[in-house]
Parts: structure tokens; C-alpha cells; sequence
């Protein structure tokens, strides 16, 4: 945000105090002030995947999730969600979440859609009388037999929610088995009996085998192993202060618009009337202002994320109860490839 935006916008009348446009950069706050802030909204970019229905009653619905799109609105995602694009394309306002999938992992995502579901199906989950099924393609040629994974895991950057297998972190086990090699990479099956942040990601970074396209977990600032049997070269401070600058990296890269400064200087310096905020933001969801003058976000050029950041080698495969059993298709990079030609042979 530039120095200059909160005064700027308060201006223009983008700040409600009560319901109503607050346009005094000196108003002091009172208590039980309702504060609102009209913004434009940028949302990151997502891959062009259909979110596919498995499952849909009164009850219960269940989707095969795409890669690329949180679960929930959070930061700058809003229709860029399941939630949020259930809501745009289907109409369905009422659907609570169950559990959560990573944004980059696709696969098995439940919803309850009425109190009494959810409350029944959260008891169930807390019980632990889940069987959760993962797949996953790794670095390097993982072993012919069961491995299993108890080590606990606990946060290295609370604020990012990067984890790591940490002594004093909580309880997690995962037992892996390979289901094919080429060589050089393998896909595993991943059954958790626990449901840690980044539980799967973790535990195969510390067996030695993170996720190929890992962006986050399979990286060199863990150490010359990638972090293997949790020995990362170095304190654990400075663990942090690499993986806070490498997200940073990551994450950013804006060039601004040098006319930007200039605009926001002028603005804070001028008078004048504020804005007529009546069709401002309520142009529905596919009809939003495509610029706004004071918008950082509008003024910059981003760096266009990665493939790897949006999609990682992680898909739900099945979620499984006394119950029920849902199970979502595989994605192509899980099938071995003579299978996967023969597949689209037969299509065509």
C-alpha cells in the first residue's frame, strides 16, 4: 500500500464510518464505529479447470478439487475459491467446509450442506474414523515396500504455515507405498491417520523424497539434502530468516507504474468532491471495474506465477468412512505413461 492511499481514499469517500462516507483524514475513531474500506479487489490467477461434482444431495457434496484454488476465501482470494466459484457457477450459497486441501493439491473435497450434517461428519473426522488416501510423484526412486512416518511435525514460520518434523511438534504419522518408478522418480500412495499442515509434504521431505514440483519443501534453503532426517545445515534461525526471504522472492517482483507516485502526491495534496459510490464494487461478479486510479495493484506488473506454484504433484485420491467412499480420477501425471497413451487411444 502507498504511504499516501489511507488519506487518498478517505478523500474519495472509499472509507464508511456507520454506513456512511467518512471524508476527514482527521476523524477520531469512537468506540463501536463500524469501519468499512470500498477497495478493488485483485485476485491472483488460477488454472482454466472445471470443478468437477462426484457427489451431490441434500446432505453431502463432494467435488474434485483443481489444482490452483484454495478452498475458502482468504487474503486476496475471493471467487478464485471452491467456495467462491460454487457459489458464482452454481448457485450453491450454503456449503461448509469439512476439511481443507492445500491450494496447489487437487483431489477429494467434502462439504456438508446443513448443520446437522456437518456437526455429525466433524465428530466422525475428530475420531479419527476417516481413511484419507493421497497420491503423490516424488524425487527419486522411493523403496519397493511400507514405509511408515511418526515423526512430529510443528511450524517453522507460523505466519507463511511452513511446517517442519520438529521434536516438540504434535503427533503425525503417514505410511507411504510405492506404486510406480521410471527410473527416477517415483508416485506413492500417501494414507494419513493424522491431518498436520503440510503433513504428507513434510514427512516426505524428511524420508528423503520430497514431492517433485515442490516448490516450498523440495529446495536447497532446507540445506544441501533438501532438509532429509530434519538436519538443515544451519540454526534454526537461520532456517527462518532463508525461508521468509525466499517466499518473499517468490511472492513478489512488482515493477511499478512510475506515474503512480506522481498521481498519489497530486491526490493527497488536492480538494475535491468525493466519490458516487453507488455502482462502485456492485457490478456483479464477472462485471468489476477493471481499473481503479488509486489501486496499487493496478500500477504494478507482476510476476506471473510459475506451473509449479499453482499445480504440485498431490492429488486426494479417496476419502473413506463406514459410511461412505468417494474417490476422485486421477490426474495424468499419476498414470504411468504406456498407460496413459493407451488411455487416449481408446479414446479417440
Amino acid at each position: 500500500m502507498h504511504n499516501n492511499y489511507p488519506t487518498v481514499a478517505i478523500k474519495m469517500g472509499r472509507i464508511l464510518i456507520n454506513g456512511k462516507q467518512m471524508t476527514d483524514p482527521e476523524y477520531r475513531i469512537r468506540k463501536n464505529d463500524v469501519i468499512s474500506h470500498i477497495s478493488h479487489l485483485h485476485e491472483p490467477p488460477i488454472l482454466n479447470l472445471p470443478i468437477e461434482i462426484l457427489y451431490n444431495n441434500i446432505n453431502l457434496l463432494v467435488v474434485n478439487k483443481p489444482p490452483s484454488i484454495p478452498v475458502h476465501p482468504c487474503t486476496q482470494y475471493r471467487i478464485h475459491t471452491v467456495v467462491g466459484m460454487l457459489w458464482a457457477q452454481y448457485g450453491m450459497h450454503e456449503v461448509r467446509v469439512l476439511h481443507r486441501l492445500d491450494r496447489g493439491t487437487s483431489g477429494v473435497l467434502i462439504f456438508s450442506r446443513n448443520y446437522k450434517t456437518d456437526q455429525e461428519l466433524k465428530e466422525v473426522m475428530r475420531m479419527g474414523n476417516i481413511r484419507k488416501e493421497y497420491v503423490c510423484k516424488v524425487e527419486g526412486v522411493f523403496p519397493d515396500r511400507e514405509v511408515v512416518c511418526d515423526q512430529p511435525i510443528g511450524p517453522v514460520v507460523k505466519s507463511l504455515g511452513i511446517q517442519c518434523v520438529k521434536e516438540n511438534g504434535k503427533p503425525a504419522k503417514s505410511t507411504f507405498k510405492r506404486l510406480w518408478t521410471d527410473g527416477e522418480n517415483s508416485v506413492v500412495s500417501a494414507i494419513i491417520e493424522t491431518g498436520r499442515t503440510h503433513q504428507i509434504r513434510v514427512h516426505l521431505q524428511y524420508l528423503g523424497y520430497p514431492i517433485l514440483n515442490d516448490f516450498m519443501y523440495n529446495s536447497t534453503f532446507w540445506g544441501p539434502n533438501k532438509g532429509r532426517g530434519a538436519v538443515f545445515g544451519r540454526s534454526f534461525a537461520e532456517l527462518i530468516e532463508e525461508i521468509e526471504k525466499e517466499h518473499l522472492f517468490k511472492s513478489w517482483g512488482d515493477e511499478q507504474n512510475p506515474e503512480y507516485e506522481d498521481n498519489m502526491f497530486r491526490l493527497h495534496q488536492e480538494n475535491f468532491k468525493p466519490e458516487d459510490l453507488s455502482n462502485f464494487g456492485y457490478g456483479g461478479i464477472t462485471n468489476r471495474p477493471d481499473y481503479d486510479t488509486i489501486c496499487f495493484r493496478c500500477n504494478v506488473k507482476r510476476k506471473f506465477p510459475t506451473m509449479d506454484y499453482l499445480r504440485m504433484f498431490l492429488h486426494c485420491k479417496s476419502y473413506e468412512s463406514d459410511k461412505f467412499y468417494f474417490e476422485a480420477p486421477l490426474p495424468d501425471w499419476a498414470i504411468k505413461p504406456q498407460e496413459l497413451e493407451l488411455n487416449k487411444r481408446v479414446e479417440l
